[in-house]
Formats: structure tokens, C-alpha cells, sequence
């Protein structure tokens, strides 16, 4: 059976948040839910016995607070809790090999104001061998929609699909969002201008690869509601923008080789940088 993957820290805010999340996307998937806590490795090297044994005490107790919060969103759910100690990363990278998603509470401040915090999120979410899923303490309730970005790589192709999935079963539309940054274009950087002819031409061809993006979406996905948007602009704030109206943002990561364990695609770190809603990081 799949399985589902939360961390469990502290019991409360986005902690509570996360757990409750992972718990409806395990009930939806009919998976098992493992609810992960981990010990700092740090704890045990201190070599305070009473302060790890307190620290130990304290974590079963959230563990124990997770799973009634997970339970209250399903009673049948399967639950598995684990207390491990260690390098709480290798510890996530490892159960992410098999998991079908991972998911972790922020350790960012919510909104649009960018955050020197979330270090380990941001570095789950770098390790993860599985989608991840970032879940900040921010209320979504009133919020409807899914949001996801499209950059016409087979990376963005498995984002798609699956905030197309998630939106289906939501019942809820499909914010499709394309940026483009014109700082990026030839000579933009260097403030020589784009004439309004190349504009032209940049912006139909940006239509095109958000069109084309979405033709799959005609057989795996049909009768879905889908907001096209094509926006002259940095990805992560139009990204950004969209994620403040919707209930989840879902992102492709193109961090690749030896270093994508510590490093995210720049466009999938600003977001988890600047949360405005849930966000999941598609590898």
C-alpha cells in the first residue's frame, strides 16, 4: 500500500496544519499515513541524559496529539508513527524513496515579504525523493482553486498532472499560470528594450507553450475549468499571486545533480520562500 509521509514537530499552528492536510490526502488516496518525528542527533551528542529523555517524553506526545488530529479527519485511516533520532534530512530523504508524498510544515513566515527562515523545509524539500508538500499557517478555507506552473518541461508536465488530479478532486478550477521575465530576454538584462514587435512575438509564443502545455489535459482531464494566465513577469511573484487566491500552488523543481540534495530550482525556492497557500514541489 502507498504511503503518505508527515513530519511531526511541534503539535500546534502549521505542525496541527500539516498533519490535518497529509491526513485528507491520505484519506482521499487511501493510503497509509506515517507520521515521522526526529530527534536532532545534536540531543543525543550533548550528552544531557535527562534533557533526552525529556525531549523524547515531549515528542511522543506530539506524536501521540498528531495522530488524534490525523484520526479526526478519518477514523479508518492507517496510521504509523515513527520516533527516530538523527540527521532529521537523511532521515526524511530516506523514507521519501518510498513514499507517494512527503509532507512538512513551514518554517516560513506566510506572504508575499521573502523569509531567511524555512532552512528546513526548504532542504526536505530539496532531498525529497517523492512530490513535497510545504503547508504553512495560513487559513485556505474560503480560497478555491489550484494553481500550478507551466513552463512547458517534462518537469512542469508531472506538475501539471497532478494539480490537474488535485483540482478534479477538489472540485475546484485550474489556475494554469505561465510567466515569462523579460529582464531574461536577449539585451533585456542590460536595459537595451524590447520593441513592440518582439513583444508581439514573445507573447503569442508564450500562449502557445501554455496551449500546448494543456492539450493532455483534453483526455486525462476532461470538462476541468481551467484559468489560463500568461504573464509578462518573474514566475515567482506571478506564482506568488496566484497562490493568494487559490487553495494550493503545485510547482515542478528543476534542482538536478549532486547538488539537489541542498539546492531546489530557482523559481520552486522563491515560492516555498514566500508562501501564500500550500505548496507542492514536483520533481
Amino acid at each position: 500500500m502507498s504511503e503518505i509521509v508527515v513530519g511531526v514537530g511541534a503539535a500546534e499552528g502549521a505542525g496541527l496544519l500539516a498533519v490535518r492536510w497529509a491526513a485528507e490526502q491520505a484519506s482521499a488516496r487511501r493510503s497509509t499515513l506515517r507520521l515521522l518525528h526526529v530527534v536532532d542527533e545534536a540531543i543525543e551528542a550533548s550528552g544531557d541524559a535527562d534533557l533526552l529523555l525529556a525531549v523524547l517524553d515531549a515528542a511522543r506526545a506530539s506524536l501521540a496529539v498528531a495522530a488524534d488530529a490525523a484520526r479526526a479527519v478519518d477514523p479508518s485511516l492507517e496510521i504509523v508513527t515513527d520516533l527516530e533520532q538523527g540527521a532529521p534530512i537523511a532521515h526524511f530523504e530516506r523514507r521519501s524513496r518510498a513514499a507517494e508524498l512527503l509532507v512538512v510544515a513551514s518554517d516560513t513566515h506566510g506572504g508575499k515579504r521573502p523569509s531567511r527562515r524555512g532552512v528546513h523545509s526548504l532542504r526536505i524539500a530539496a532531498a525529497s525523493h517523492a512530490p513535497v508538500a510545504v503547508v504553512p499557517d495560513i487559513d485556505v478555507s474560503a480560497r478555491s482553486g489550484v494553481a500550478v506552473g507551466i513552463d512547458g518541461s517534462d518537469v512542469g508536465a508531472r506538475a501539471l498532472e497532478f494539480a490537474a488530479t488535485e483540482a478534479e478532486r477538489l472540485d475546484c478550477p485550474l489556475i494554469a499560470v505561465h510567466a515569462w521575465d523579460l529582464a531574461l530576454m536577449a539585451g533585456g538584462e542590460y536595459g537595451y528594450g524590447v520593441s513592440a514587435f518582439a513583444m508581439d512575438d514573445l507573447t503569442r509564443a508564450a500562449h502557445e507553450v501554455l496551449a500546448d502545455a494543456l492539450v493532455p489535459l483534453d483526455r486525462s482531464h476532461p470538462g476541468l475549468e481551467i484559468d489560463r494566465r500568461v504573464i509578462a513577469g518573474d514566475p515567482v511573484v506571478a506564482l506568488a499571486d496566484a497562490a493568494a487566491e487559490a487553495e494550493l500552488l503545485v510547482v515542478g523543481s528543476h534542482g538536478r545533480s549532486a547538488l539537489a540534495r541542498f539546492l531546489l530550482g530557482s523559481v520552486s525556492h522563491g515560492v516555498l520562500a514566500r508562501l501564500e497557500a500550500p505548496t507542492v514541489v514536483v520533481r
